[in-house]
């Protein structure tokens, strides 16, 4: 059907005045948001992140081993449960082994020594021992020769048997002499033989008793914590190095449970030892715990390993009503600690820059002004002087949208 020229007319000057419509109408821009000063009470709030501890535990340490250096060849698993008497850690020394045996095989050698010794000193002894008594029996007939009467025997016989008499006496003191040398002399061998197979035994007996003691076992039942590596921030596990004295375990008493917290060294003096404040498990975020701020360290250290340019205070929090069945040290914690509410004027934080000395707020009308502040929450800030009731401030957006580029 073809349309009549009016229509058609009519069609072709639409766009035109479309066009005219939009542009006679100015684009609408969203209002403003004008921040009010107002009176209000204000509750700052200060939120700390930490993790579940325990103020009790029992530390198992590396025993003591030869070259005070050992190798954990099996370690129990972070957050096993353990019966009292079951193997936690065991250790491998590496030498150990070896050294044992060649001390078992060094105190054999000294124990046949000692035999050895003691049947040769025996022997030797008894050889001595008949040495005296023939010189002794030597001495009694010398003795009886000389002891023939003057007158039968010429002067020179007489003579010789009285010097054969002495000889004999001399040589009965020297081959007694010799005795007793011996039997000191055999003494004193056997005797230091005998101190060296004591002293080998002692010391495969603390060999052994290292040997032992390189397995660790729990002394009561409870809950494994595995140590740190004091260098690589990372728990210990199987195959790594350990010193003698050093933690590599800990059963810990859940009944004595608290929380170590941090907070900033830019929020220094915002808590106080003795606040009361909520605790929320990460695991268990439906449940909120009572308790209460208690030691804060005097010094920031670092915030965590590495972390040079943050540093953060150390926190003791105190619960009330731990779970130790649902509650294990490590799991992470948040805490709130809110000071008692304080009324006055508040102004909105968007509307104050803070970033100056002293703090200045932005006014609707354009201009800015100095200001005292109060504590701040996220959203407010409690005013001291500078603002009166009903003020309106502008946002640091609306800057942001009017700066040029």
């Amino acid at each position: 059907m073809r349309a009549s020229l009016p229509a058609l007319a009519l069609l072709a000057a639409l766009p035109g005045a479309l066009a005219c419509s939009r542009a006679a109408r100015p684009e609408r821009t969203p209002p403003r948001g004008d921040l009010v000063v107002r009176r209000g009470e204000l509750r700052a709030c200060q939120l700390l992140t930490g993790e579940l501890v325990a103020e009790k535990a029992e530390s198992m340490i590396v025993p003591q081993a030869p070259g005070w250096q050992v190798q954990i060849r099996w370690l129990a698993r972070d957050g096993s449960l353990v019966a009292a008497g079951e193997p936690v850690a065991i250790f491998d020394s590496g030498s150990s082994g070896s050294d044992l045996e060649d001390k078992k095989l060094k105190a054999a050698e000294s124990a046949r020594e000692l035999e050895r010794l003691a049947a040769e000193g025996e022997s030797k002894a008894a050889e001595k021992r008949y040495a005296v008594e023939e010189k002794r029996t030597a001495l009694e007939k010398a003795r009886a020769r000389a002891k023939v009467p003057a007158e039968l025997l010429p002067l020179a016989e007489v003579q010789e048997r009285a010097r054969a008499a002495e000889r004999a006496e001399a040589d009965l003191e020297k081959a007694e002499r010799a005795l007793a040398t011996g039997l000191a002399a055999s003494r004193a061998d056997v005797l230091i033989k005998r101190i060296e197979l004591d002293r080998s035994r002692r010391e495969i007996a603390a060999a052994e008793a290292g040997r032992a003691a390189l397995t660790l076992t729990a002394p009561r039942s409870g809950l494994v914590l595995v140590g740190r590596h004091p260098w690589e921030d990372r728990e210990l596990r199987e195959g790594d190095s350990v010193w003698v004295g050093m933690t590599v375990a800990s059963l810990p008493d859940l009944s004595s449970l608290g929380v170590l917290a941090r907070l900033s060294d830019v929020d220094d003096g915002r808590i106080a030892s003795g606040m009361a404040a909520s605790c929320v498990l990460d695991a268990y975020p439906d449940r909120l715990l009572p308790c209460r701020i208690g030691d804060i360290s005097a010094v920031a250290g670092e915030a965590a390993r590495g972390a040079r340019l943050r540093r953060a205070f150390a926190v003791h929090v105190a619960l009330s009503g731990a779970d130790p069945e649902r509650m294990r040290p490590g799991m992470s914690v948040r805490v709130e600690v809110c000071a008692a509410p304080r009324k006055g004027l508040l102004a909105p934080r968007a509307g104050l820059d803070l970033s100056v000395s002293p703090p200045r707020a932005r006014l609707a009308a354009g201009s800015e002004t100095p200001v005292r502040l109060g504590p701040c929450d996220p959203l407010d800030c409690l005013v001291a002087s500078g603002l009166d009731a009903g003020a309106r401030l502008r946002p640091l957006s609306a800057d942001r949208a009017e700066a040029p580029g």
